[in-house]
């Protein structure tokens, strides 16, 4: 009786570490920690199981322990396989490429993403934590490649409040606006090479505390509501979300994570102070579901504490 008590408790306790999207606690802060976490936890939780297995009156506990973190490395083991059968192609030639870059507050190296930018000449780019600072500096160095570049908020707000986009010539004249939906204010565009579809650069509340789990919610419900919409959209920043978060998962109704099928899906994207494996993935790009991703690169950006994102993508007709 008091192996089968210990073994329930156990077991319970380490669904809630490590699906805690399971059982609807990952839209509550502590718990939204705990959801990003999962590749860490299920790691914790099977060296756990192994070590509770190897002594006979705990091996019942560590088979239920064991049964959790076998459930929960289900859903990471597809994200760390390239499969064939996905929509990727990378010897396709992408409609258009988008590189995602949160620059922290403004204090990533403007040098080295103008270089990333005219290496790679992405037709569109969303910066989270951009303002009028960091396009200043950043712009200037663009000068010549024919980049056009708008500030969600007003001079003087910091940057960490702003979100900017930039968009390449060859993408034509775009109309650009902003709207009250997330917190920190965001930016889209349409026309031009995008025509009907609508371009997204986001940056939704970090869920770092009860309060902003609720504006978490919030904002990822209206980005839902965005990708809802036909034609779907493409949208592209740090969410603040890996995919075992249900309220982003619920996002995806008429589009796909990018990195889907293409072996990249655990690649962390923050904390760039961390190994890529140890990291998580909270910066995307969503394109619409029938698109096919054609690249799919996690890219070291100095002075942010975030990789930047960069895909190309065919668009559906």
């Amino acid at each position: 009786m008091r192996r089968t008590l210990l073994a329930a408790a156990l077991g319970a306790g380490a669904a809630v570490a490590v699906l805690p999207d399971r059982i609807g606690l990952d839209r509550w802060h502590p718990f939204t920690a705990l959801a990003a976490l999962r590749p860490q936890t299920v790691g914790a939780t099977a060296l756990v199981a192994c070590l509770l297995g190897t002594r006979r009156t705990t091996r019942p506990a560590g088979v239920a322990v064991g049964a959790v973190a076998a459930a929960g490395a289900a859903g990471l083991v597809s994200r760390a396989t390239r499969r064939t059968s996905a929509r990727t192609d990378p010897n396709a030639q992408p409609d258009l490429l988008v590189l995602a870059a949160n620059v922290w507050n403004g204090r990533a190296d403007a040098g080295a993403l103008a270089t990333l930018i005219a290496r790679e000449r992405p037709d569109l780019v969303s910066l989270p934590e951009s303002g009028e600072g960091f396009r200043e500096k950043l712009m200037p160095l663009l000068d010549g490649l024919g980049y056009r570049s708008w500030v969600s908020t007003e001079p003087g707000r910091p940057d960490s409040w702003s979100v900017t986009l930039l968009a390449a010539e060859r993408v034509g004249e775009v109309e650009v606006g902003s709207g009250p939906e997330l917190r920190r204010q965001h930016l889209w565009a349409r026309g031009g090479l995008l025509g009907d579809r609508t371009f997204y650069a986001v940056h939704p509340q970090a869920p770092m505390a009860r309060w902003q789990a609720r504006v978490w919610r919030r904002d990822l419900a209206s980005i839902g509501r965005w990708t809802a919409t036909l034609p779907a959209p493409i949208v592209a920043g740090d969410f603040n979300a890996t995919l075992d978060h249900g309220p982003f998962r619920a996002c995806l109704s008429g589009v796909r994570d990018s990195a889907e099928g293409t072996g990249a899906g655990l690649t962390g994207t923050y904390h760039a102070g961390l190994p890529r494996w140890a990291g998580i993935r909270i910066d995307h790009v969503l394109i619409p579901r029938e698109s096919v991703t054609t690249r799919y690169e996690v890219v070291d950006l100095p002075g942010s504490d975030h990789r930047a994102v960069l895909v190309g993508l065919t668009s559906p007709r």
